[in-house]
Parts: C-alpha cells; sequence; structure tokens
C-alpha cells in the first residue's frame, strides 16, 4: 500500500491530521447511501474528509468523494463542477469534490489527531501516518457528535518516537556506510581499470555531490 491522504480534523482554527479512531469510521460516505470507489493507490478508502468542530458539534466540513458517474446531494449539497480538463480521467482523480457541505454528525467514540509532524519513522512509503509522528498529540471524545473531553497526550509520545527517530538515524548510518563502501570499491575498480588500459575511466561520484 502507498501512503494514504488522511483526513483533517479542524479544532480551534487548527488544522489536525485524523491518526485513529475508535470506532472507525468516523463517517462513511455509505452511511449516506453513497457508494465510493477508490481514487487511486494514494485513497483505497474511496473518500477523504474534512471535519470540523463548531461550537462543541462535530461536522463533515467538506470531503471528496470516490464517485465518477453520478453526482449525489451530500447534505443537499451538490459537487463542485469539474475543473477544465480535456483529460476526464485527469480531472476526476481526485473524485468529486464537497465543499462546505457542514453536515453534522452523531459520532461516539475517541479520534486521535496529531499536528506538526516530524517525518517518516520507519513506515517506509505505505499507509498513513501515526499518532507518534507528530509533535503534538490530542483525544477528543465525542458522544452522538458533541465534544466531551480533549486531552493532550504529546508528552506521552516523547519517548516512543524519539526510540524511532534513534534507529531511523542508525538505519540512515548504516546505508551512508554501506554506499560509501560500494562508492569506494568501484573507485578502486575504475582506477585499476585505467592503469591497465591507459584510459581513463568516470570517477565514481560521491554521495555529497548528489
Amino acid at each position: 500500500m502507498t501512503a494514504q491522504f488522511s483526513s483533517h480534523l479542524t479544532l480551534d482554527d487548527i488544522s489536525y491530521s485524523v491518526t485513529d479512531a475508535e470506532p472507525f469510521p468516523i463517517f462513511h460516505p455509505n452511511m449516506l447511501g453513497i457508494d465510493v470507489s477508490p481514487m487511486g493507490t494514494f485513497c483505497w478508502a474511496g473518500y477523504i474528509v474534512t471535519y470540523e468542530c463548531k461550537e462543541g458539534q462535530l461536522f463533515a466540513r467538506s470531503m471528496n468523494l470516490g464517485v465518477f458517474k453520478d453526482e449525489p446531494l451530500v447534505n443537499g449539497i451538490k459537487p463542485d463542477p469539474l475543473p477544465e480538463c480535456d483529460d476526464l480521467t485527469l480531472a476526476l482523480m481526485f473524485g468529486r469534490r464537497y465543499t462546505d457541505v457542514w453536515l453534522p454528525l452523531d459520532y461516539t467514540g475517541e479520534v486521535l489527531v496529531g499536528n506538526d509532524w516530524v517525518g517518516n519513522l520507519g513506515r517506509g512509503h505505505h499507509g498513513s501516518a501515526p499518532a507518534v509522528e507528530y509533535n503534538e498529540i490530542k483525544k477528543i471524545v465525542f458522544s452522538k457528535g458533541k465534544i466531551q473531553q480533549i486531552t493532550d497526550l504529546s508528552d506521552q509520545y516523547v519517548a516512543e518516537r524519539q526510540i524511532l527517530i534513534e534507529a531511523e538515524e542508525e538505519k540512515r548510518e548504516k546505508e551512508w556506510s554501506i554506499e560509501e563502501r560500494r562508492r569506494r570499491r568501484m573507485h578502486f575498480k575504475r582506477k585499476i581499470l585505467s592503469f591497465f588500459t591507459r584510459k581513463k575511466q568516470p570517477m565514481a561520484t560521491h554521495r555529497d555531490d548528489w
């Protein structure tokens, strides 16, 4: 699986990435009777939502849906017009965009959100970024769409994040050592070849020059 686009949740005018929810999902288009298809390898789920909490109520404010033939309504709102494009497939790359639908949700559960991404910590180019990859992490508890509690969990992830960062640094150092040894071997072979053939050989490029 390639890296997946994350949904976002705006809280107090700050946009957070949704990293987890229990129960999952917070919202799915089939709750409205809308069937969606994957928009590409970046979004197998077939939908990306921008949530927002306004006066303590959770809304699905905007969304991209993997609908390519029909134009279903969301909270009475039509999808945005397709961008001008000669290639319809390209125009529908991100499905259909629904802006400012402000669909109220009655979700009950816990949502984990993160802000200030520190980088990919060992998962490769796969899946969505987990909470540990963010410096700021909050848990929001909802009951029937209403905020009940917000807890800052940032400090709980510091030690785990540091372990992952150190592991990534060690991995990169090993990769550097392997690449450096390979470069030096190649450099030596080319020098030997140049000596015997009396022809100048291109030298291996140093990593610092990449």
